[in-house]
């Protein structure tokens, strides 16, 4: 039921880390899976999934535990996650601490062309990435090269003179399109101008957009756009060391809950 989450998303965790993705089974037969994703000394998880008649068993703890030592294999030192709720007492248990809410925006809004926003093209990937890993503190090239591969129309870029100043990217879902990563520079004076640019690309499905709540300049822009309405949130949390990804004020919003 999670409308984001298509094959696409799980075929790009498999091409990208094989031995992150993990998988419970009794008797052969699927019944949770789980990512971990390492950016070096900190990594992410996310995508927890047991089938409802077989929670409360464990499995949910067996998958977590097993892709928490798969990033401590690889040298993390920091694990972050974002989860609902219900979920906060076992990763309570494993040792994640909460750092914030992880705010959740949906609704049909406005497209718009800006002066200021124009397509992304595969000439810009390699400023992309080099903007990205200054404000996320990590490369997240593989995933951002990936999403425009599969999706550059839903891909927008704002250059001032020859530097970029901004970018979004977005992905589609089950009726909805996912915003993130979207991220903005200091000297780009309206932020919104590409979450429009790239909701006249979305043909009118819902968009999706997700912020972490330390950001209030973000969030108190989406609180104001037409047609998006704030929904239950998540809370990001970590395990370890303080963690320094995606806490910038630039990221307008998350790439994904279990990619940061």
């Amino acid at each position: 039921g999670w409308r984001g989450e298509t094959e696409h998303v799980f075929r790009g965790f498999l091409d990208l880390d094989p031995e992150g993705c993990a998988i419970a089974e009794l008797d052969g037969d699927p019944v949770g899976v789980c990512v971990a994703v390492s950016y070096g000394t900190c990594g992410f998880l996310g995508e927890l999934i047991v089938l409802e008649k077989f929670r409360g068993r464990g499995y949910g703890r067996m998958l977590m535990e097993h892709s928490m030592e798969y990033l401590r294999s690889l040298g993390c030192t920091s694990i972050c996650l974002d989860g609902d709720e219900p979920a906060t007492i076992l990763y309570e248990k494993l040792g994640f601490a909460h750092i914030c809410k992880s705010l959740r925006f949906i609704g049909t809004i406005s497209g718009a062309v800006s002066k200021s926003v124009r397509p992304m093209v595969s000439s810009d990937m390699e400023k992309v990435a080099a903007f990205d890993a200054d404000a996320f503190r990590a490369d997240r090239s593989r995933y951002l090269r990936r999403r425009f591969n599969l999706f550059p129309e839903l891909c927008k870029v704002s250059i001032l003179g020859d530097r970029i100043v901004g970018y979004i990217m977005g992905q589609p879902g089950i009726g909805v399109t996912s915003v993130g990563p979207w991220v903005v520079g200091s000297s780009m004076e309206i932020p919104t101008d590409l979450l429009h640019a790239m909701a006249v690309e979305a043909g009118g499905t819902q968009i999706r957009v997700g912020v972490l709540e330390t950001n209030t300049r973000a969030v108190s822009l989406l609180r104001r756009i037409d047609g998006l309405e704030e929904t239950t949130p998540s809370f990001r949390m970590v395990y370890g060391e303080e963690a320094k990804l995606g806490t910038s004020s630039q990221l307008f919003a998350i790439g994904s809950a279990a990619k940061g």
